[in-house]
């Protein structure tokens, strides 16, 4: 299980992921997962993508998402964050979708900002702000 990032990832970020509680792992709902992820993670666990995709994915309408699970801090969380560390326990074979964030801010992560400027405002180095994103379904008119 790794739960460390890599060297050459932490020199090109503007931001922690070792001094975060894992705000992308956790307020997403729906995380999802692609064929090429599903093959990542089975040779990761030495198990085929089919038992890749039962063991770690649900459906959630028409997409196929990893699976949640409770979480001592928020509600729920990725199924493979880990919650003592709060990092990645798949890091090398996460999901594509996790891969890319948050190279389109800009190699900025916003939850990280957020976290570090309300720890400031606090003076309490170990705040957490709680953060729940709700999806507002439309309104006809």
């Amino acid at each position: 299980m790794l739960n460390t990032l890599n060297q050459e990832d932490v020199g090109k970020l503007k931001y922690d992921c070792t001094d975060c509680v894992g705000y992308c792992c956790s307020i997403y709902d729906r995380v999802d997962v692609w064929k090429k992820d599903l093959k990542r993670l089975a040779r990761h666990f030495d198990i085929t993508p089919a038992q890749a995709k039962k063991k770690f994915t649900r459906k959630v309408g028409k997409y196929t998402a990893l699976k949640r699970k409770e979480d001592l801090i928020f509600e729920e969380t990725c199924i493979f964050l880990d919650q003592t560390t709060r990092l990645c326990s798949v890091y090398d074979a996460r999901p594509d979708t996790c891969r890319e964030w948050p190279v389109h801010s800009g190699d900025r992560c916003v939850y990280y900002d957020i976290l570090q400027f309300e720890r400031k405002q606090q003076d309490d180095e170990d705040y957490v702000p709680v953060v729940e994103i709700k999806v507002l379904e439309e309104v006809e008119e």
